[in-house]
């Protein structure tokens, strides 16, 4: 029986394509899958032993939905063995990424979660040359469309790669008509079973993060140099503060992860780049640039967290008009796009409902904290409401009329600002010229 959390061993089938990460808690023995489509791989032994080191990267990385069930004091890996440098990027992946499940939970994680590492476990490089071509992961909504919009019109090399395949990302790639990934992962169902009692821990992770261990997986066995993540500068933007550390429910989408995820990729794979196309661009921004590059995807595209839950049949056909995100994106497409084709997409029109009043209230700033959700920053969304204001369109919505007069002047314009990125050179050069 494990006291500490254990991080017991994994393995992968190169004829099956199923990575299996075992766990331990006490009496609590957990196994997760992650299964990779296009089996058997024939890989060179250099591909082999670099994914070795990836496989246990990604063995941590996935832990933390087991960690966070029970959040001991100890942890033991049985595993392998991290370097100082592995270990702290771990202690601030965890730490950070489950910042929001700590404040939900009445829990403060500060300096609780130490990673065990070894002064002599050397990391391994390996130059393993990579096709110059994308792999751009796809959520079904507007920012991942517009990722492969401007990448088809710089006429790079490109293929769609998802976590499972719910209806709008299925429906989005069929728009794209670009080849396909769809990977599956498994969750323990003792996890399931445990979260579903209510006797342990549960809450949001940082699941950004741990997907891009998979898509650095994905690369190697797919011959792909790089990742084209659709994370905007306004997921950089905290929630609220916990004592000193900054809680940020987009945590593993920000440019801070980015960078250190940079650190432990290049230190072992360094033809590889993970790195967002859209780091650069504010969410108004990218709203404009999918109501001028993205009418083809009108129809599909879905941002409601509700039409992707884990479990099928709780999963809503596309929007339900109610929730944070459903308000936000609704917000920030309004000045971009035609009403009745935006209304028509969504299925309803969240700033003509009152029950909506204090969600908006939230992402204006005028209640509470910005919402726990991946959302933009309240002033990009004032400049959005400032657009409203002033459009026939939308000007005489019930909440339009409700707010209109408490809404402060942003002071910063979202659509003509950029923030640092780590895209190629010439890439970024090229995408300019679309936007």
């Amino acid at each position: 029986m494990c006291k500490a959390f254990c991080y017991k061993k994994f393995d992968f089938n190169f004829e099956t394509g199923e990575l299996s990460l075992f766990y331990q808690f006490k009496e609590n023995l957990f196994e997760e899958k992650i299964i990779f489509p296009n089996a058997p791989f024939n890989l060179s032994e250099e591909k082999r032993k670099a994914l070795n080191q990836i496989f246990f990267l990604t063995h941590i990385a996935f832990g933390i939905s087991y960690y966070k069930a029970f959040c001991p004091e100890k942890i033991e890996i049985q595993s392998g063995s991290l370097s100082k440098n592995e270990a702290h990027f771990f202690n601030k992946f965890y730490l950070e990424g489950l910042g929001e499940f700590a404040v939900r939970n009445n829990l403060n994680l500060q300096g609780k979660i130490t990673f065990p590492f070894s002064e002599n476990s050397a990391v391994s490089t390996y130059l393993i040359p990579l096709k110059k071509r994308f792999l751009v992961p796809i959520g079904g909504g507007k920012d991942s469309c517009v990722s492969i919009e401007l990448l088809s019109k710089s006429q790079e090399e490109i293929a769609a790669i998802s976590i499972g395949l719910p209806r709008p990302i299925k429906e989005c790639i069929q728009k794209a008509t670009i080849p396909s990934f769809a990977i599956k992962r498994e969750i323990s169902s003792l996890l399931i079973e445990l979260n579903n009692q209510g006797t342990v821990y549960n809450g949001h992770v940082p699941i950004t993060g741990m997907l891009a261990f998979v898509l650095w997986i994905s690369a190697l066995l797919y011959d792909y140099q790089f990742v084209a993540m659709s994370c905007e500068s306004s997921a950089n933007s905290g929630n609220l503060m916990q004592g000193e550390l900054a809680i940020n429910h987009q945590y593993s989408k920000s440019f801070d992860f980015e960078k250190d995820f940079y650190q432990i990729t290049h230190s072992v794979t360094p033809s590889f780049l993970y790195f967002s196309l859209l780091r650069s661009f504010s969410e108004l921004k990218i709203a404009e640039l999918f109501a001028k590059l993205c009418e083809k995807y009108f129809s599909v595209f879905t941002s409601c967290n509700k039409a992707f839950k884990l479990d099928t049949t709780k999963r809503l056909d596309r929007w339900c008009g109610s929730c944070d995100k459903c308000r936000f994106v609704f917000l920030i497409l309004a000045p971009f796009m035609d009403k009745k084709t935006l209304i028509q997409a969504v299925g309803c029109n969240p700033l003509n409902d009152l029950n909506n009043l204090e969600g908006y209230k939230e992402l204006l700033g005028i209640n509470g904290h910005k919402p726990f959700e991946c959302v933009g920053e309240i002033e990009e969304c004032r400049q959005a409401f400032q657009f409203l204001i002033k459009s026939n369109q939308y000007k005489d919505d019930l909440i339009i009329k409700e707010l209109k007069n408490i809404i402060p002047e942003n002071q910063k314009d979202f659509l003509n600002t950029f923030s640092s990125h780590q895209i190629p050179v010439e890439l970024f050069h090229e995408i300019s010229k679309f936007i």
